[in-house]
């Protein structure tokens, strides 16, 4: 928890009213205007990077920070009365893709990244790249949810390397 705490912290400090940092690009999806400095409300612009190729969509998924609910279905979180917001966008032509996401209220929530490379829907963890908020090292399975929670007090800036499957693990296609 205190390296929850401590990241949460670090995080803050660093992107504390920086949403105007990033320079590459326009702002992507529906929520673009929940990250301009007029906008009421927590939001999250998060800045994807590590295409693999331009193909396919980006998606972005919001999540509780519990780990009964990171990576549920929408449908489950929906009925429960949960969060839950999806934002899809095809995969921009060149450079990175710079994509807002609102937040219903400030806390803490978990978010991840799919660049659905055929388009499909679904993810194939062996030809699809994926990403989550404080890059964590992934392994054979999803990562801890205290990994990837973010605490969203103020507009922030999040950025997002994606990871592709290579040999035994999942991993970034070059360092950042």
């Amino acid at each position: 928890m205190h390296k929850l705490i401590y990241s949460a912290l670090i995080l803050g400090l660093v992107c504390f009213g920086a949403v105007t940092s990033f320079a590459t690009g326009d702002i992507l999806g529906p929520e673009a205007l929940a990250c301009s400095h007029t906008a009421d409300g927590p939001s999250i612009l998060l800045r994807i990077h590590g295409f693999k190729d331009r193909a396919g969509n980006v998606r972005v998924e919001l999540y509780p920070a519990t780990s009964e609910d990171f990576l549920a279905s929408r449908t489950k979180l929906s009925a429960e009365g949960k969060v839950f917001k999806r934002i899809e966008v095809p995969t921009p032509a060149k450079g990175d893709a710079n994509i807002c996401i609102g937040l219903p209220d400030f806390g803490s929530y978990s978010l991840s990244v799919l660049h659905d490379r055929n388009a499909s829907g679904k993810l194939d963890p062996f030809s699809d790249g994926y990403g989550f908020p404080n890059n964590p090292k992934l392994g054979m399975s999803k990562p801890d949810v205290e990994d990837v929670t973010v605490i969203a007090f103020s507009k922030m800036n999040l950025d997002i390397v994606l990871n592709y499957w290579m040999g035994f693990s999942a991993r970034p296609l070059k360092k950042p």
